[in-house]
């Protein structure tokens, strides 16, 4: 028997809970985590001691700017034995790991009682956006180790396909399944709506495509919803906290605060709801591999509304990508990617694209074309792209056969090597 079972309905009520209870079990969480953390991993010891505090000047929420901020490389380091408690190892732990845009891998350790935790928290996220124990749900997965791997959430009727295929393969084996749902990179399911489109498919017609592992841009999710005639729902996770925000079907994007602290910061301060900020989360669960106010290196926007749903979880305005996805004009304007995609999906002959940014003056544009990209066409998508820049700016149109990919499975659009800067 699995023995979370017992914490389901707990966790599942959480999101119901007062405002003032899920500020109480992360509070507690916290007060465990940092006591533990500061005890069993020599990098947050060294952390705490170099910033002249200990765990006891850790009381509550109000505390944690005294804490300071970690990255993935900082972990990286000293991975394992400056970051893996005492007792956990890959023999006993729930292991993941991610190549990410850099190509460096990073794994992630996460103890029996953790990884449980955030399963039934990841359940509960389904529920909300409609998937039922008895739905049959499509999965791309891009970790090879998942997917094989049983369903840890009482979901029975799951197949899980690797991402990677193809897309003409990823329709054909979703059509052989004929699945209630389906999840996984928006990249990906717009490559599979692009395969239905081109061929007349009329026979996958899922009620909902749940989105993740990158940012579901707008035009993206327009462009499934259309081709699949269903709607789409979102979620935001990452390897190092598992789920982080979901939308529910009234579309408020809520955090799951009884798992995860998170913070939208700007130089270190918090900033105002509805304003852009740095996004920096705390693990409250995790004591194989403790990780507290670490980097994410995205940039999201909190929100003081409540949902129409009437869960009290905290809500997130948006989630706008990772500082590399914003372009840096020269007089410094940080343009987001939600911005820049919607004119390439209206030009009728561009295939696929990725925007690269060089300098704050310089930046390359790859397309694949569509059978032919006729001359005026590529002109009038400049031209947009100018008219979104509104700044003088050097772009370089590439026509290529194949466009390359960063990461497992992923894709990502707009690509910064100039970066917006929100420390």
């Amino acid at each position: 028997m699995w023995k979370p079972l017992v914490n389901v309905m707990k966790i599942y009520g959480n999101q119901f809970a007062a405002p003032e209870t899920l500020k109480r079990i992360q509070e507690k969480r916290i007060r465990v985590l940092v006591h533990f953390a500061y005890n069993n991993s020599p990098l947050y010891h060294r952390k705490f001691r170099d910033a002249g505090i200990t765990p006891e000047d850790i009381v509550g929420l109000e505390d944690m700017y005294k804490i300071p901020l970690i990255t993935k490389e900082e972990i990286r380091t000293v991975f394992p034995q400056g970051i893996v408690a005492p007792g956990f190892s890959r023999e006993n732990c729930t292991v993941k790991t991610t190549s990410g845009t850099s190509g460096s891998v990073f794994t992630m350790l996460y103890d029996r009682e953790a990884e449980a935790y955030f399963s039934a928290i990841s359940y509960r996220d389904h529920l909300a956006q409609g998937l039922r124990p008895w739905h049959k749900f499509f999965v791309l997965q891009h970790d090879p180790a998942q997917l094989n791997r049983p369903s840890r959430t009482i979901l029975q009727r799951v197949k899980g396909v690797s991402g990677i295929l193809p897309e003409e393969e990823l329709v054909k084996e979703a059509r052989a399944f004929q699945p209630d749902f389906m999840g996984g990179h928006p990249s990906a399911y717009v490559a599979m709506a692009t395969v239905v489109k081109n061929n007349e498919i009329k026979d996958l017609n899922p009620q909902a495509v749940l989105l993740g592992g990158e940012v579901a841009y707008p035009s993206y999710r327009k462009y499934i919803e259309k081709i699949f005639e269903c709607r789409t729902s979102n979620k935001y996770g990452s390897y190092e906290t598992h789920s982080i925000a979901w939308e529910c079907q009234h579309l408020g994007m809520h955090i799951n605060a009884d798992s995860v602290l998170v913070e939208f910061l700007k130089r270190g301060e918090p900033v105002a709801p509805g304003e852009r900020g740095e996004v920096v989360v705390t693990n409250l669960w995790n004591r194989a591999m403790p990780l507290i106010r670490y980097r994410m290196g995205d940039i999201g926007i909190p929100s003081e509304e409540s949902c129409s749903c009437g869960r009290s979880l905290p809500l997130m305005k948006d989630l706008e990508g990772r500082a590399d996805d914003f372009i840096v004009l020269p007089s410094g304007r940080a343009v987001p990617p939600t911005r820049l995609i919607p004119p390439f999906f209206l030009t009728p002959h561009v295939g696929q694209f990725k925007m690269i940014q060089e300098t704050k003056s310089w930046i390359r544009i790859q397309i694949v074309p569509r059978e032919t990209l006729p001359e005026e066409e590529e002109n009038a998508l400049l031209q947009q792209i100018r008219n979104v820049f509104q700044e003088p700016v050097d772009i370089e149109v590439e026509r290529v056969e194949k466009i390359q990919q960063e990461g497992r499975g992923k894709f990502k659009a707009v690509i910064s090597k100039v970066g917006i800067s929100l420390a």
